[in-house]
């Protein structure tokens, strides 16, 4: 407090220091302390621009700014925001006036959740929101025991004198809202970033159904949608990305792939987000899945007219690409005889199923040589090409080019061959 600033007792500028070290160790309330224009003298409180923030628009500051007129008691006050304080005025020996004020702490009936929710309204930022569901999570709940005996001990502290702790006055500042206000809230448009990135999430998916990719308007998607109330970042942004890889599994199947290649899909590209060690991999991550959901669906709509039976060896193909197939082991898995299916599967889409594994692979093998470090020969047997001498052949002569000078020119060097 200012040096200048004479308390009604002598030593209660002391003893209110005293006060303030035995609050904190005890239940971890902070004390601040104000003057009769709001400006503040002092804090003990961690976070202090956050919980000045708070104390502001819950609206316990105004309040208790308002009763500087009131004799010597505290008073417990409750916001907007669902956090308590205690408060009480101090009269100085100058005829002035100090507020010395003790939190944040919960009462009982309240909770971090309701807190945000509050917050929220005031257009609360995502990155603020997670801030503050840190910072909330520090703020302890007080018993009505406890708040009433530290009450005392402030009036003590500030005029010395013992007080009943039936003189203690409880004010709730909550502001309340007509049905009318309640029903137009709900109707406008979203002022934070919850609103604004679930539109953003259901551009994208909008987009997904199209089979297009994300324009330059709608951009990209960080997982940022819901929050969960978890200390762990970690699992909340996994936890988010799941979510929208389910939403894209489902519109996936909406708009024509299969149930079983979808599904699968979804539980790869899940595997791959629990196994996501470090947060700079997320985006990889979240783009590949949203790129193999849309050339899928691409797929799905080139294969309309398709029979059955080569749909599910076209689906059959995909998903097994990098293992040995033979067309007996897909008409086997169509439940029809070779020979009727590869004529079917010609006939239809007017090339032999072997040309169709080989297209499959290639297009598989452009993706890998751009997005991951594997070498050329690597890539080779993983897809089954068998020698790294054939599979520039085939490459080039389906791309023009070979393996490395596509990885070159198109990959800009990045990667090894």
């Amino acid at each position: 407090m200012g040096q200048n600033i004479k308390l009604a007792h002598p030593d209660v500028e002391h003893r209110l220091n005293n006060l303030q070290g035995m609050l904190y160790a005890a239940c971890r309330l902070g004390a601040w302390c104000f003057d009769t224009h709001k400006h503040l003298f002092f804090t003990t409180a961690p976070h202090q621009q956050e919980y000045h923030m708070l104390l502001q628009a819950g609206g316990c500051l105004d309040a208790a700014t308002e009763k500087k007129d009131l004799p010597g008691l505290p008073y417990v006050l409750s916001g907007e925001l669902g956090l308590g304080w205690i408060a009480e005025w101090v009269h100085l020996q100058n005829g002035g006036h100090l507020l010395v004020i003790l939190g944040p702490l919960y009462l009982k009936d309240s909770s971090i959740e309701e807190s945000l929710q509050r917050l929220d309204r005031r257009g609360l930022s995502q990155h603020l929101r997670r801030d503050y569901l840190r910072i909330l999570g520090e703020v302890p709940f007080t018993h009505a025991d406890t708040i009433a005996n530290v009450a005392c001990m402030l009036h003590y502290t500030c005029y010395d004198e013992n007080l009943s702790r039936d003189s203690i006055l409880y004010e709730q500042t909550l502001k309340k809202t007509t049905e009318k206000q309640d029903a137009e809230e709900e109707k406008a448009e979203p002022k934070n970033d919850y609103g604004r990135l679930l539109a953003h999430e259901n551009r994208l998916l909008q987009h997904l159904s199209q089979g297009r990719a994300p324009d330059q308007d709608t951009g990209g998607y960080q997982g940022e949608i819901q929050d969960f109330h978890l200390r762990d970042g970690m699992r909340q942004l996994k936890d988010n990305m799941i979510i929208f890889t389910a939403l894209c599994a489902r519109t996936a199947i909406h708009s024509g792939v299969s149930l079983h290649v979808a599904k699968t899909r979804e539980g790869e590209w899940i595997r791959q987000i629990e196994q996501m060690r470090g947060f700079g991999s997320a985006s990889d991550i979240i783009q590949g899945m949203y790129r193999d959901f849309q050339r899928r669906i691409v797929q799905a709509g080139e294969t309309k007219g398709l029979s059955k039976a080569v749909q599910d060896a076209r689906d059959y193909i995909r998903m097994n690409y990098t293992k040995s197939l033979s067309a007996e082991e897909i008409a086997r898995y169509c439940g029809y005889t070779e020979y009727y299916l590869t004529r079917k599967f010609s006939k239809e889409t007017g090339m032999k199923l072997t040309d169709y594994i080989r297209s499959v692979r290639l297009e598989a093998a452009r993706v890998m040589l751009l997005t991951s470090q594997k070498d050329i020969q690597q890539i080779s047997e993983e897809l089954q090409f068998g020698s790294r001498s054939y599979f520039d052949r085939v490459f080039r002569q389906e791309i023009g080019m070979s393996p490395r000078q596509f990885r070159e020119t198109r990959g800009k060097g990045k990667t090894t061959s």
